[in-house]
C-alpha cells in the first residue's frame, strides 16, 4: 500500500449485528471481567450481538467458572475443547460457530476495558475490516514486549507491502469473508495471518486506537516455544501467499479514528 491511497468513506450500513469470539486458556483469573468488559461495551451501543466463549482445555475451571455465573451473563455461550488445541484452533472454532453478520475476537485475558471495546465495536459496518491498534504501546507493555510487537509488524509490513500499524490486534471481518478462509497458523500467527488474507479478499479497512490496559492476573501464553514456532512459520507462510498471490486491486485505507 503506498501513501498516496486515496481516503474514502464508505456507505452506510443498515444492518449491524456482531459475534464476539472469546478464546480462553487457564484465565479463570481474568475471564468474568473479560466478559463484564465486554457486556457493558455492548449495552451502550444498538447493535445485534451475541458472545462465544471457547475454553482451549483449560485446567484451572475457567469453563466452570463461566458456566457457573450463567445469570450474570445469560446471553454468553460456552464451547469447550477437550483439549488444549492452541489459540487459532479455538478461534477458527468460533468462526465457525458464529452466527452474525460481522465477527471479532477478544482475548480472555481482559487487556481492554468497557470504553476502548465500546468505541471499537461502534464502528462495525464502517469498513471491510475494522483493524485495531495499541495507543503509546510502550507506556503499558515492557520495552521488550514492545521491541517484538512492533519488529513482528515491521517484518509482515516488509512481506506484504503494507503500511499498517499493528497486525495482532483486535479486528472486526465480515462473516462471510471470514468463514471462507483457509487459516493453517494454529497459534497467535494467525491473526496475522487472517488480516492478509482478509485484505486480499476486501476493498476497505479502517485502523481504530485502541487503549490497552493489559492482564493484570496471570501470565500471558504469548511467548511460549509453540507459539514462537507457529510465528516463525505463519512469516514464511505469509511470503508464499504474497508471492502466489492474484494481482489484486488496492485496498483502500478509510481515515482513522
Amino acid at each position: 500500500m503506498t501513501s498516496n491511497e486515496p481516503t474514502v468513506i464508505p456507505p452506510t450500513h443498515t444492518r449491524r449485528s456482531l459475534s464476539i469470539v472469546i478464546p480462553a486458556y487457564c484465565e479463570a483469573e481474568n475471564i468474568l471481567d473479560t466478559l463484564g468488559n465486554v457486556t457493558r461495551a455492548l449495552a451502550a451501543l444498538d447493535l445485534r450481538h451475541e458472545i462465544l466463549v471457547i475454553d482451549d482445555g483449560s485446567t484451572d475451571g475457567t469453563a466452570a467458572l463461566v458456566e457457573s455465573n450463567r445469570d450474570i451473563f445469560p446471553t454468553v455461550r460456552l464451547l469447550v475443547n477437550e483439549r488444549n488445541m492452541g489459540f487459532g484452533w479455538s478461534y477458527r472454532r468460533g468462526v465457525d460457530e458464529a452466527a452474525l453478520g460481522h465477527i471479532v475476537m477478544v482475548h480472555g485475558d481482559n487487556a481492554w476495558g468497557h470504553e476502548t471495546l465500546r468505541d471499537f465495536f461502534s464502528h462495525v459496518g464502517e469498513a471491510d475490516i475494522i483493524i485495531g491498534y495499541t495507543r503509546s504501546m510502550a507506556q503499558s507493555r515492557t520495552w521488550t514486549r514492545t521491541a517484538i510487537s512492533k519488529t513482528f509488524t515491521w517484518i509482515v509490513n516488509r512481506i506484504t507491502h503494507r503500511r499498517l500499524q499493528y497486525f495482532n490486534g483486535l479486528q472486526i471481518h465480515q462473516a462471510a469473508v471470514l468463514k471462507s478462509l483457509r487459516i493453517e497458523s494454529s497459534g497467535y500467527g494467525c491473526q496475522a495471518e487472517v488480516l492478509v488474507k482478509a485484505l486480499q479478499r476486501t476493498k476497505t479497512y479502517l485502523e481504530v486506537q485502541m487503549t490497552l490496559i493489559e492482564r493484570r492476573q496471570g501470565a500471558s501464553k504469548a511467548f511460549t516455544a509453540r507459539n514462537v514456532v507457529d510465528v516463525v512459520r505463519t512469516l514464511r507462510l505469509l511470503h508464499a501467499v504474497v508471492r502466489t498471490a492474484a494481482p489484486q486491486r488496492p485496498v483502500v485505507r478509510v481515515a482513522d479514528r
